[in-house]
């Protein structure tokens, strides 16, 4: 490498490179940057950086910068300049600098780098704009279902009134009761940071929250909700569905375990384990009684949603509660 010429190294760099003195008069241009600003190098070599063009490069955070790098305290990395170039145009451009000494003389000398990331920030900027127009999109898509669904909702209710009583109005009254619940949900993903994904833990938690209310001003304040729910990222796919899986369970257990005024607690549990999510919903109340009205109904919309999230579902029923146990694959394994 010694007998390599430092100038010929200088005109194989592909970024544009300028060598600067401590007065930032420029004393060498390579060809790249030459090309990239359409300038010749005897139009710049010889003057003062600032003084180049129309005074595009009399940056005082650049000129404050350099000054650091000629006394030596640092070095300049990824200084971004977005400005107007007279035969150019706008272009964003990143700055590394660094000071060097000639062999000969230890003259101090500053190499400025420039690289032209115009089009990689302009692609960036689209993406993030189509992002945001998308979530807005989004967000206008859930609120409408949001609304359609409790439309659809009252639609049922109005129908079960129209019943006195019976195992049809008792089955329009679930009917109606799940589609709220599902109108919830997507009031919750409404209302989260991210359209892309919610935390199950503030998610799920809520969603607790709100069963337990509805519950309490019925005044069945005997049963206690408690969970213990881990912080996981959920897919909004995933979410919906699991959403519903708890809504399920934990109104059933709610709704059947403790007849009378018996009092109980409703447990929730949500842990990864082994790339797996288990969710557990038990309660200590008298079991399942394979009699009640809608039987096996709710059971069959749980496997139907596990099986959708490609889980399995474990349940055990007796005299000391009943507990139901899912096993999901973790966001980041499916």
């Amino acid at each position: 490498m010694r007998n390599v010429d430092p100038l010929e190294l200088v005109e194989t760099i592909r970024e544009g490179l300028l060598v600067l003195e401590p007065d930032l008069t420029v004393r060498l241009a390579n060809r790249s940057f030459c090309a990239t600003f359409a300038v010749a190098a005897g139009e710049i070599v010889g003057r003062k950086l600032p003084e180049l063009g129309n005074g595009e490069w009399d940056i005082p955070a650049l000129r404050s910068a350099l000054d650091t790098v000629i006394s030596g305290r640092t070095t300049i990395e990824a200084f971004e300049v977005d400005q107007i170039f007279p035969r150019i145009g706008q272009r964003v451009m990143l700055l590394n600098a660094r000071s060097v000494r000639s062999r000969g003389n230890h003259a101090e000398q500053i190499l400025l780098e420039i690289e032209d990331v115009t089009e990689r920030v302009r692609l960036e900027r689209e993406h993030s704009a189509a992002h945001e127009r998308i979530g807005m999109l989004l967000q206008e898509l859930t609120h409408r279902i949001k609304n359609s669904l409790q439309l659809i909702a009252s639609m049922v209710g109005i129908e079960a009134h129209s019943h006195k009583s019976g195992e049809g109005k008792a089955a329009l009254e679930r009917v109606s009761h799940r589609i709220t619940a599902l109108g919830h949900l997507y009031s919750k993903l409404e209302r989260a940071d991210s359209v892309e994904a919610v935390d199950a833990a503030a998610y799920l938690d809520e969603l607790c929250r709100d069963l337990i209310a509805s519950v309490h001003k019925k005044g069945d304040a005997a049963v206690l909700l408690k969970t213990d729910i881990e912080s996981v990222m959920l897919p909004t796919g995933r979410a919906i569905p699991m959403g519903l899986i708890v809504n399920e369970l934990v109104t059933n257990a709610i709704k059947y375990a403790f007849p009378g005024d018996t009092s109980g607690t409703v447990m929730v549990t949500l842990k990864r384990l082994h790339e797996k999510l288990h969710l557990t919903v038990a309660d200590d109340g008298e079991g399942v009684d394979p009699k009640r009205a809608d039987s096996g109904i709710g059971g069959r919309l749980v496997e139907g949603f596990a099986q959708q999230l490609g889980g399995q579902v474990e349940r055990e029923s007796g005299s000391r509660g009943t507990s139901v146990h899912l096993i999901l694959p973790s966001p980041e394994a499916s």
